[in-house]
């Protein structure tokens, strides 16, 4: 038998750093503080539901005895019901039970994987808790401690269950696993206070009673259809169960406030008792990791729904992550360990340019600049074994391969259904790359937008180019203009929501001073300058760009002129195409929104039909006609656009809005509009090679 492969802990550990921090404390009473307020209100609630079902009950049987006809009986029972109905509200949350459920997920036992069920156990031991009651698999970049809850598992004890995500085992080595690991468990040792638990319980309660009620509201829609005088008890029901609902809103924001502050210092407890056995610095280095991992994780998924539609599904969608995973490490320049990108907690800070800080009362989780801090406190690390946590799994690709299969449970598949490979996905992916990749000469300041050349006078060239060349014009700074923007747009949009109160923030850090959210307004008027500027100065270096390779083109002026002209000439007709999709999906919204009377459907789909219709077709046989869309053109779309334009649709009939044919047009409008997009990338991309071509080879 191999033996285990289980990391290290650290050298020194303190144990006084494993008992709740005076924050976690002071977290927790505000909790039982907001409990007991729970606890006193619903106590109040019930005894006046108590006492209403009392009086309903005895007025709708006295009514029924003493006056025995059948109006009579009709109103005793209507009376009856609104005093049970109104008491159950209160107490239907003791029946509910709340399932975690993950359709791919499936279960492993310790035959299958008894390396994996041995280094659980060991580490169980090491953070005091125990063994989990099953242990699950998932394709996910995650890892989780689950049960089923219900009202009566904030009294009894409940076993949890461990799902650990392929997709996360794909990401991070074997020490980086078991402090991921030992987080989870650390929230469940007996090193960590129970309470979060129980409030969790107590804000499902209340969120039952607030919002999880179809099947009471289909209750009283039933008796209520019975006849009309219980329709009307129906509706007294339903405006006291509101008003119940409306004293509970405030308590709902309250505990979940609340909750939310302790579950943060929980996470921060959970981090300490994973440092104390697994090192914090390979949790650092893990939720680093795993903060890029996922987002791979997605791009591989989003490509396996693309092949989806050719009828081809994957055969190892780790491997697809992995890909993904190297190709990003490979275009910043970081390194690899033991096949891994080696991501550091500064490359993940470098992405946030953002210039406020403030502290978000609706989180669950604390940043990782506030985990690393704590970690960093904590001061518990040892040296990282870059194995891949694999080591742990037996026979590893047969079960990426039967996770991936899982994913595709609820696909229904007809026909002949291929698999792609890892090299086939390389392929493709390599080949994504570099469709979408602009010319690295010019240091990303063409990246992430186009040009915007729609009023330019092409033939009059009477932008003077900047003094310095090449280098000047295409230097870091100005790289990072567009960047600079794109954060301060952010931050704008942040300010505003703290301004309307969206964000429930007082005050907030801006460029390293505080305010608060009285000071919005200068902030923003602030960086609206500010963009205005950038805007600007990117406009001009355009401009100034543009005429430095038309002047340096040595005897190819014209052919990059041209390339400017089919870009802006194309950029014209693409604003054109999505004017005629804006008015389309400004009519088709309210027939989505509803509240609309039937005069108002009939004049927007009369509107629909008579104008925007036929301007929508008009762009799409132009389009055909041009051979801008071709058969070749990929996702069927020549054909679907050519069946559209044959059809006349009628989109309302009988009262009755024609749902396929309204997102059809939907549809098939979005799916021109990405084509369309493609396209104009191409262009875009053609003219930054052209005139950099032009400049090169003088």
């Amino acid at each position: 038998m191999n033996s285990l492969s289980y990391p290290l802990p650290p050298a020194h550990v303190y144990p006084e750093k494993l008992t709740p921090s005076p924050g976690f404390r002071k977290q927790a009473v505000k909790v039982i503080i907001a409990i007991l307020l729970f606890l006193i209100t619903y106590v109040l609630l019930l005894a006046v539901a108590v006492g209403l079902a009392i009086a309903c009950c005895y007025a709708g049987i006295w009514i029924v005895v003493h006056l025995p006809k059948l109006i009579t009986i009709i109103l005793g029972g209507g009376l009856i019901c609104v005093g049970i109905s109104v008491l159950y509200f209160l107490v239907k949350f003791m029946f509910a039970v709340s399932k975690d459920e993950n359709a791919a997920r499936i279960p492993v036992t310790e035959e299958e994987q008894p390396q994996l069920f041995a280094f659980i156990r060991r580490l169980t031991t090491d953070t005091n808790t125990r063994f989990p009651k099953k242990i699950f698999l998932s394709p996910d970049v995650n890892a989780c401690v689950f049960y089923h809850s219900s009202f009566w598992s904030m009294f009894l004890p409940v076993r949890k269950n461990l799902e650990i995500g392929l997709g996360l085992v794909n990401s991070i080595n074997i020490s980086e696993f078991k402090a991921v690991m030992a987080h989870e468990f650390g929230h469940f040792s007996q090193r960590s206070m129970k309470l979060g638990s129980f409030t969790y319980n107590t804000n499902r309660i209340i969120y039952n009673m607030l919002y999880d009620n179809n099947g009471y509201t289909a209750f009283l829609q039933a008796w209520g259809n019975l006849h009309s005088y219980l329709a009307l008890f129906a509706n007294i029901t339903i405006k006291i169960a509101q008003g119940i609902q409306w004293i509970l809103r405030g308590m709902y924001k309250l505990i979940n406030k609340s909750y939310l502050a302790l579950s943060r210092e929980m996470e921060f407890h959970a981090d300490t008792i994973a440092a104390s056995v697994a090192g914090g610095n390979n949790l650092v280095t893990a939720l680093s990791r795993v903060e890029v991992a996922g987002g791979c994780y997605t791009s591989a998924i989003n490509a396996a729904n693309e092949w989806l539609r050719e009828k081809k599904v994957a055969r190892n969608i780790f491997r697809n992550q992995l890909t993904v995973f190297r190709s990003m490490a490979s275009q910043h320049q970081l390194p690899l360990k033991q096949g891994l990108p080696d991501i550091s907690y500064l490359f993940i800070r470098s992405f946030s340019k953002s210039r406020i800080n403030y502290k978000n009362q609706w989180a669950s989780h604390p940043t990782l600049e506030e985990r690393k801090v704590h970690l960093e406190q904590v001061a518990m690390d040892v040296p990282a074994d870059d194995t891949s946590a694999w080591v742990l799994f037996r026979d590893a690709e047969a079960l990426q391969e039967k996770l991936t299969a899982n994913l595709y449970h609820a696909v229904p598949m007809e026909g002949e259904i291929k698999h792609y490979d890892d090299r086939e996905f390389d392929s493709w992916h390599a080949e994504q790359q570099e469709t979408y990749r602009l010319p690295a000469a010019y240091k990303g300041f063409y990246d992430s937008r186009y040009i915007n050349v729609t009023e330019w006078d092409l033939n009059a060239n009477e932008y003077t180019p900047k003094q310095g060349g090449f280098e000047t014009l295409f230097s870091e700074e100005n790289g990072q203009i567009q960047a600079s923007i794109t954060s301060n747009e952010n931050d704008l949009a942040i300010l505003r929501a703290i301004k309307e109160k969206r964000l429930d923030v007082t005050s907030f850090d801006f460029d390293g001073a505080k305010y608060t959210h009285h000071d919005c307004d200068s902030i923003i008027a602030r960086l609206e300058k500010e963009i205005e500027q950038l805007k600007a100065q990117q406009a001009q270096l355009d401009k100034e760009a543009f005429s430095f390779f038309y002047t340096n083109a040595n005897g190819q002026k014209e052919h990059v002129l041209a390339q400017y002209r089919q870009f802006q000439a194309f950029g014209k007709r693409n604003d054109a195409y999505l004017e005629i999709v804006h008015k389309i999906n400004t009519t088709l919204q309210p027939f989505y929104d509803g509240n609309l009377t039937l005069g108002q459907v009939n004049a927007a789909v009369e509107q629909l039909r008579n104008n925007y219709e036929w301007e929508f077709k008009r762009a799409l046989q132009a389009l055909i006609n041009e051979q801008v869309i071709t058969p070749e053109t990929p996702g069927d779309l020549y054909n679907k656009i050519s069946a559209f334009i044959d059809t006349r649709y009628t989109y309302f009939k009988d009262n009755t809005f024609q749902n396929d044919e309204l997102n059809g047009l939907y549809d098939l409008a979005v799916k021109v509009a990405g084509e369309l997009s493609d396209i104009r990338f191409r262009y875009y991309k053609k003219m930054l090679e052209t005139q950099l071509e032009s400049y090169t080879h003088q």
